[in-house]
């Protein structure tokens, strides 16, 4: 890895489970796909409790971070990345917890999620990532927002001062 990627570099293990890899949503994704998902799953934290007197590792699967910065110093592209992860999303690998943006510098958070489970099935319901913006972030609020200061700056310089009268 060079010099950039070691700021992205995790020196973790990564579990996959026989269910993952032979179910019908796996099989739909493209080779990025399944790196941006291994990613994803290398990115869990994990803990070791004991169930009835036996050892279990228990997955944190909520509150993942995978920005646009590490996923093009791991080589993937702006545009395929976003394409990747809609796909995730789609099949059920992902869901989001937090919608983040650009703009005010605040990304999203992703959770794992089992609705792969029953992708190609009749009880599959499919979802499809919605754009969705802040308040204030989209075009036209933005374009709403000029508009009432090009309203208010003209009350305020062109319109004559009302004065009371006394009476």
């Amino acid at each position: 890895m060079g010099r950039n990627n070691n700021k992205h570099r995790l020196q973790r293990d990564v579990y996959v489970s026989w269910k993952i890899l032979e179910s019908k949503a796996f099989e739909k994704l493209s080779a990025t796909a399944i790196r941006v998902l291994l990613r994803f799953l290398q990115k869990r934290t994990w803990s070791k409790i004991k169930v009835k007197g036996k050892n279990t590792v228990v997955f944190d699967n909520s509150g993942l971070v995978f920005t646009y910065a590490e996923a093009e110093a791991l080589g993937i592209s702006r545009s395929q990345f976003h394409t990747v992860l809609k796909r995730l999303y789609e099949v059920g690998f992902i869901d989001i917890e937090h919608q983040g943006g650009g703009i005010a510098r605040d990304y999203s958070r992703y959770s794992l999620s089992n609705r792969w489970e029953k992708f190609g099935t009749a009880d599959f319901k499919p979802v499809e990532k919605r754009r969705v913006l802040q308040g204030g972030l989209d075009v036209r609020s933005r374009i709403a927002q000029r508009k009432k200061v090009r309203e208010s700056v003209l009350d305020k310089y062109e319109k004559p001062y009302l004065v009371k009268e006394s009476q």
